[in-house]
């Protein structure tokens, strides 16, 4: 499951005798959301911020040569601004997926911002830890991960280690029950995107017709 507090309190109260797996899916994209998504924007805004800065100090400068210097700094914070900000692919996707641009473009981003570094570091390592089998070794790795988080003094990485340790037994478990909830969330967006199509339907019989055809593999819808 998903880690919604008011779904784990009640599948402990009417389920006590389940083991509760909490889902890699939800852990990714939450912090790929909360912390690397954040942390990219703030460093984004400190260039823009930046390149305003610059804008300013050449208003008021006299010296033409300074002037321009000043100018040419601004313009350089701006193309860092977009560089940065249009990164979203490069954080989020794993490193083994990444293409040489790709992996070129993102090396330099992570060279030039300290935080955002150790993020996507966290981040790698996260998922490395949804590939253990073993619950001690599992046990382990996640409190050394959450104790790192917390001493990063990155305010993003810190709140997200200091709510996900709560659920360390559910994280743990995954090493057991190496189970996701990725095809169903997959599913649901299918369903999500029929309904935005379809603009609106007649009746609850044409919708769930239509989600029951899209649930057929693709080769098999025009089997007769």
């Amino acid at each position: 499951m998903d880690m919604n507090a008011s779904y784990h309190l009640l599948v402990e109260k009417y389920l006590p005798h389940v083991r509760i797996v909490f889902d890699r899916y939800h852990m990714q994209a939450q912090f790929g959301k909360d912390v690397l998504g954040s942390v990219r924007l703030e460093e984004a805004k400190a260039h823009r911020a930046e390149a305003d800065q610059y804008d300013i100090l050449a208003r008021e400068t006299e010296d033409r040569t300074q002037r321009d210097a000043l100018k040419r700094k601004a313009k350089q914070a701006r193309h860092e601004y977009s560089v940065v900000k249009q990164s979203r692919w490069q954080v989020l996707t794993s490193s083994k997926k990444l293409r040489v641009p790709g992996r070129e473009k993102l090396d330099r981003i992570l060279e030039e911002h300290k935080d955002l570094a150790v993020c996507y570091a966290m981040k790698e390592e996260l998922c490395q830890l949804f590939e253990l089998r073993d619950p001690d070794v599992a046990r382990q790795k996640w409190t050394d991960w959450f104790e790192g988080a917390k001493t990063s003094g990155i305010p993003q990485l810190v709140k997200f280690a200091e709510l996900k340790e709560k659920r360390i037994e559910g994280l743990v478990s995954h090493a057991v029950f190496p189970i996701s909830t990725g095809k169903l969330e997959g599913f649901n967006n299918k369903i999500k995107v029929a309904k935005r199509t379809g603009y609106g339907y007649r009746n609850d019989d044409y919708f769930f017709t239509l989600i029951r055809y899209l649930s057929i593999p693709a080769s098999g819808r025009f089997q007769t």
